[in-house]
């Protein structure tokens, strides 16, 4: 009875010590379940890692990771349906005055049902990743300043690099102008120095940008990213054999320049990206030498929105010329295009690069689309994609296809909401070429998720 009442009286004066202490906590949460039905699964597969180096030299294409088989013909054997989890949740503790935030953020799943060492029967292994852990301080010399230190979502350009990394960046607002400077380090590649002692077995990634926000609202943001690779062991995808000489040195530099803006009932975005750098593959000196141009306009009537945009990402017609001109990233989200069968819309982590024939002879897309508020609630919108790719060298050609999508999303209550699209894909001859007897199908798939966010 004593040590009931020692008990409670610890918790009273807790209890009235909290408000003291003056700090905040919050759990957020986005829960995503997703399904979806195709008439070719290989579009849904995840075909190439952002963590690879992809690099066209000594006319050979090189790459850490073997190439997977893409096949746009229907088999009769071919699995045509999936059912996928993502749980994402993250915990802030911050003192009242915002000063200083504790982060910490998780993931469960990225898990097709089924899949055996993720998401099995009886539910006894999970596929988890810490995506979050990181304190943001400010600088108790300059208010306008802040240091993020940790896994922290790194957030530059939306077409370089919109994912987390573990690292250390400075940020300062003042007034309309908003700065920063940061280093970030990686651990990619299959060496035995992996993780270890060595400099040359990590990537180092320096980066800096500048905004400036219009007193209109509208915005620039200049930016540069510069990414020290390391060594690397590559193999040689057309023999399937080791190189000889594994010793791969790539530094990659991006320079790049994007703006939004909004004029009454017409807003729109552009990116501008200019990719420089140097890759040594056994000994030989491979500059780069790429781009990417993206530039997409809204504008909104009533109930009603329409969308024209256009993206070009360059390829590399010619990997034996010395010189590397495909477009690289190093992790992002394409989802923000809207494209059900070629970039998988409500896949929050599939990149431009993971369909190999992107990595290596670029991308042109144009697209446009309609959206429809019916209430409150309810949005319902189509889009068409016109797909190539900015070469033909490997294809024999450079049309993908003629995407057509329709789509609806209903909210259901607070954080809960319900959407579904279904895309079709009208095969062009690009696709000839990745196909068994040279002859691609046309491809359907439809895609729904009910998401809980809090």
């Amino acid at each position: 009875m004593k040590q009931a009442r020692f008990v409670l009286a610890i918790g009273i004066v807790l209890a009235m010590a909290t408000p003291a202490l003056a700090f905040n906590v919050e759990w957020h949460g986005d829960f995503n379940n997703r399904f979806s039905y195709s008439t070719q699964a290989d579009t849904s597969k995840r075909v190439i890692s952002d963590s690879e180096k992809y690099i066209g030299a000594g006319g050979a294409f090189l790459s850490l990771a073997p190439l997977p088989s893409v096949d746009f013909k229907k088999e009769s054997n071919d699995s045509d349906f999936f059912g996928e989890v993502k749980y994402r949740m993250h915990l802030v503790a911050s003192d009242d005055e915002q000063k200083v935030k504790g982060v910490v953020g998780f993931e469960f799943g990225s898990a097709k049902f089924g899949e055996g060492d993720e998401a099995p029967f009886g539910g006894d292994r999970n596929n988890f990743e810490l995506r979050w852990a990181y304190t943001d301080i400010e600088l108790p010399f300059d208010s306008a300043s802040r240091l993020i230190v940790g896994l922290q979502p790194v957030g530059y350009n939306a077409f370089v690099w919109s994912d987390n990394a573990g690292g250390v960046k400075w940020k300062r607002t003042e007034g309309n102008l908003a700065y920063s400077l940061g280093w970030f380090r990686n651990d990619w590649g299959n060496s035995d120095d992996a993780g270890g002692d060595k400099k040359s077995a990590y990537d180092d990634a320096y980066a800096a940008d500048v905004t400036y926000v219009f007193d209109s609202g509208n915005s620039l943001n200049a930016f540069v990213i510069y990414l020290d690779q390391g060594q690397e062991e590559l193999d040689n995808l057309l023999t399937g054999a080791q190189l000889v000489a594994t010793d791969v040195q790539d530094e990659e530099i991006w320079l790049g320049l994007a703006g939004t803006g909004k004029w009454g009932n017409l807003s729109g975005m552009f990116n501008a990206i200019y990719l420089t750098g140097e890759a040594e593959v056994n000994g030989e000196s491979l500059d780069r030498d790429a781009y990417l141009l993206h530039a997409q306009g809204d504008y909104k009537m009533d109930k009603t929105t329409f969308t024209l945009g256009g993206l070009y990402a360059s390829g590399d017609d010619d990997n034996s010329d010395g010189d590397i001109e495909n477009f690289d990233h190093i992790d992002i989200s394409t989802s923000i295009l809207g494209s059900v069968i070629i970039f998988d819309n409500y896949a929050d982590d599939n990149s431009l690069s993971q369909a190999f024939y992107v990595t290596d002879q670029g991308y042109k897309i144009i697209y446009a689309g309609v959206k429809y508020a019916l209430n409150a609630k309810t949005n319902v919108w189509a889009k068409y994609f016109w797909h190539n790719t900015a070469e033909d060298e490997l294809l024999g050609d450079d049309e993908i296809g003629h995407e057509f999508v329709v789509g609806t999303s209903y909210k259901i209550m607070k954080g809960l909401s319900a959407d579904i699209n279904a895309g079709y894909l009208v095969a062009g001859d690009a696709l000839d070429g990745l196909s068994t007897g040279g002859d691609a199908d046309d491809v359907f798939r439809t895609d729904a998720r009910l998401q809980f966010k809090f």
